[in-house]
């Protein structure tokens, strides 16, 4: 099962996730990327890299809330409104960035 994640751009660069994953600066503020992790290299590599201030996971359980304002100005220019749920902003995301389909 793929991971998601919103994280420092910074971070992406200086510490990437151990193991497959894709990465893409938001168009609306480029300080923040998304980030898909396809697989792990390890166990523990999921939790180090979760453990890396401004790395944030985006669980599946909700994904039928409200996308944040934050999610609104990142991804505005793909489409992302303030009654987004945070499925239907990745609905918008994946027509212009294929990597962030979950399956």
């Amino acid at each position: 099962m793929k991971s998601f994640y919103v994280v420092p751009t910074a971070a992406v660069a200086a510490t990437p996730p151990r193991g497959a994953w894709h990465a893409i600066a938001c168009p609306g503020d480029p300080t923040w990327s998304l980030c898909v992790v396809v697989a792990w290299t390890d166990n523990t590599a999921d939790d180090e890299w979760e453990a890396i201030p401004g790395v944030r996971p985006l669980h599946p359980e909700n994904w039928g809330n409200t996308v944040p304002a934050v999610a609104v100005t990142a991804f505005g220019p793909w489409g992302v409104i303030t009654t987004d749920t945070i499925r239907q902003a990745f609905e918008k995301i994946r027509r212009v960035w294929s990597h962030a389909r979950q399956g």
